[in-house]
């Protein structure tokens, strides 16, 4: 199944850091393989927040991602296994990421996602892509007619809501595909809750979650330690009457996966239940 993450405003919504870290929770949480890539041409926060694992000082570097994907494309020798050998492994079996492209032409990338679209079901169920926000970029409304499931990034502000949610900023694909809503940098003490945002714009409650915002996690992914600081606050207890930030962030985020994998209809074995 392919998801798109898409925001309808540039820089406020977290879309990028949103994907990351619920990917990489429903990586760690369930038996599913995960494809993420994204069509920036700048390099974006989502290679940044895995440096550490992957081989940045690689002489084959260049030789992986989306650029070899191209070649492949323009020779006519694009499999599924290109696909896969071309992704870095950021866990194991679970969890791929494909680095955006080093040209700038966008007719290259417009050759190539189709070929990914079509070929990565083989060795992934779910493909994440993390798309330019806005509601002028072909690359992006490209992506997102071909999702099963739109992931709208918003925030708390009412001059970005407003405007939206009155149709002002808003794409006619999101009228012909499933949504869900997903709050950015969730503050839970803002006026404009999750409850009161379902209510004010008619959205329904089951399609819409939040991550909340987290100095750790933040601080996590300019370190470039998301993996670590993940694993690390899943492990957090939650204490009778004593609120935790990390219990908060990570049942938000579950949540909030939960909620894509509920609208996609998709059901994963949970890491505990294979422990158990």
């Amino acid at each position: 199944m392919l998801v798109a993450f898409w925001g309808p405003v540039h820089g406020q919504v977290r879309t990028t850091s949103n994907m990351v870290a619920i990917a990489t929770t429903i990586a760690l949480d369930h038996h599913v393989r995960i494809l993420m890539t994204h069509t920036h041409f700048e390099r974006s926060t989502l290679e940044k927040a895995y440096t550490k694992l992957r081989h940045v000082n690689s002489p084959t570097l260049g030789a992986i991602g989306m650029d070899a994907i191209e070649r492949l494309v323009q020779c006519g020798m694009l499999t599924p296994e290109g696909i896969r050998d071309n992704a870095e492994s950021i866990i194991k079996d679970r969890l791929d990421i494909i680095s955006g492209p080093m040209n700038q032409e966008i007719a290259g990338f417009r050759k190539v996602l189709p070929h990914i679209f079509d070929s990565y079901k083989r060795f992934y169920e779910l493909l994440f892509i993390d798309v330019s926000s806005g509601t002028r970029n072909e690359l992006s409304s490209l992506v997102m007619k071909h999702a099963d499931l739109i992931v709208v990034n918003v925030n708390q502000n009412k001059s970005v809501l407003d405007p939206f949610f009155a149709k002002e900023e808003w794409l006619s694909v999101l009228d012909e595909k499933p949504i869900v809503y997903c709050i950015g940098s969730y503050e839970r003490n803002s006026k404009l809750t999750r409850s009161r945002m379902a209510k004010l714009y008619g959205i329904p409650k089951k399609r819409i979650g939040y991550v909340p915002h987290n100095v750790r996690y933040m601080d996590a992914q300019n370190d470039q330690h998301i993996i670590d600081y993940l694993l690390r606050a899943r492990m957090v207890e939650k204490k009778f009457l004593e609120f935790n930030d990390e219990v908060y962030f990570t049942q938000s985020v579950r949540n909030m996966g939960d909620c894509i994998l509920d609208a996609l209809d998709m059901y994963f074995v949970a890491e505990d239940d294979v422990r158990d």
